[in-house]
């Protein structure tokens, strides 16, 4: 049986971490963003959405994270994500629609 807490070290330790894209930034979504950045090893938010885009910048930056990037094409995120980059945006489907993106959790209630 594979714990979880193990299988996330190895995907750590191995800098191949599960890449997480979140929809909403309230309340909800900002402590979330705040776990999977600081204190959930192997896992990277790499991408949040909110129709209300200075809420999902709020988020990251709660979390530790000063520089994240507005993007509006599928293209720009995706190669935010290849080059290590936070995004953020008002459409929900570019998440949705990017192929480097491993989980998507919604949080827009």
């Amino acid at each position: 049986m594979i714990i979880v807490d193990k299988y996330l070290e190895k995907r750590e330790e191995s800098n191949n971490p599960i890449r997480v894209g979140m929809v909403g930034a309230g309340f909800m979504g900002r402590g979330i963003a705040l776990q999977i950045l600081t204190v959930v090893p192997g896992m990277d938010l790499v991408a949040i959405s909110n129709r209300h885009i200075k809420s999902a910048y709020r988020a990251y930056k709660e979390a530790g994270i000063d520089k994240s990037h507005n993007v509006e094409t599928v293209s720009q995120l995706e190669n935010n994500i290849a080059n290590g980059k936070y995004s953020v945006t008002e459409d929900a489907y570019l998440i949705a629609k990017s192929e480097n993106i491993d989980v998507l959790i919604d949080v827009s209630g």
